[in-house]
């Protein structure tokens, strides 16, 4: 199992980016081996998007998301689950910079993540992984 290398806070191999130091998370697209990895010629993710869904449309879709998960008395989907769901986002076209192009929502393995990967009671936009009984 290969790790996000990050510099920078952006993964070497894969391109995430993140904010969090320490993060340790499986790397979702192996590029090159490290060894032979120039990071001056590292793809850089690219962060002025014009196909992704705007902020706003990001903070509808998460609002009424979670209001439907509130609603649903917060069921959490297992690790398994989770990973199941990210694998199959990992594969998805849809997925740009590690964020679903279609609803906005970050794609990341987190147990208790706040996103649809770990809520049990939300479904993928593209209808490639559905709602499941929660824990």
């Amino acid at each position: 199992m290969k790790y996000c290398v990050y510099e920078h806070g952006v993964c070497v191999s894969c391109g995430h980016v993140t904010s969090i130091a320490g993060l340790r998370r499986q790397c979702g697209r192996v590029v090159q081996e490290y060894a032979a990895f120039d990071s001056q010629n590292a793809p850089q993710p690219d962060l002025a998007r014009t196909d992704a869904p705007s902020f706003l449309t990001k903070v509808k879709n998460f609002a009424s998301a979670a209001v439907s998960h509130v609603a649903a008395g917060m069921p959490m989907a297992s690790d398994a689950e989770i990973i199941r769901r990210h694998d199959i986002c990992l594969t998805c076209e849809h997925l740009v910079n590690d964020a679903c192009n279609l609803c906005g929502c970050p794609v990341a393995r987190v147990a208790g993540y706040v996103s649809k990967l770990s809520w049990a009671d939300q479904e993928c936009p593209a209808g490639k992984w559905g709602r499941v009984d929660g824990k």
